[in-house]
């Protein structure tokens, strides 16, 4: 088995409630190679048909990403990953110091960061939401490894 260096290394992943996205599949990766994960996710409220989310398509995207990150929790505590979920808008500096915040006293640090998050216009153009990350000290710099 390849060694990728993520055991006890905390991650913080951007855009995180679809069970099927890029977040929440980044963090079971993770997650199995004994990272600690940190998600955070915005739900995106946009009209959806129901009678059509059972198939791949935007409707069952829209809904995922409408929702909470309950589905994503269930899976880690099923492979019984270290893990911390909060629900925030990182387009705002408060929440992006409350999220900074709450990594650094559960976990100490913050080592990765998957920036994730994008919002989607209805002509299916996502648009990257950027997260600013600021080093309280020389010991707090991060990230010292960023994946996009």
């Amino acid at each position: 088995m390849v060694n990728y260096g993520l055991k006890d290394r905390v991650a913080l992943i951007t855009g995180a409630n679809n069970p099927q996205g890029i977040g929440a599949t980044t963090a079971f990766a993770f997650a199995r190679e004994g990272a600690k994960v940190i998600l955070v996710y915005k739900k995106l409220p946009r009209p959806f048909d129901k009678t059509k989310t059972d198939k791949n398509g935007t409707d069952k995207y829209f809904q995922a990403n409408a929702g909470n990150a309950d589905n994503v929790e269930s899976r880690l505590k099923e492979m019984n990953a270290d893990h911390l979920i909060i629900e925030s808008d990182i387009t705002k500096e408060d929440s992006v110091n409350e999220i900074y915040s709450a990594a650094l006293e559960r976990y100490g640090r913050v080592d990765i960061l998957v920036n994730n998050a994008a919002d989607g216009d209805m002509d299916g153009y996502d648009t990257i939401i950027f997260m600013r990350i600021y080093a309280k000290t020389k010991e707090d710099i991060v990230p010292s490894r960023i994946l996009c």
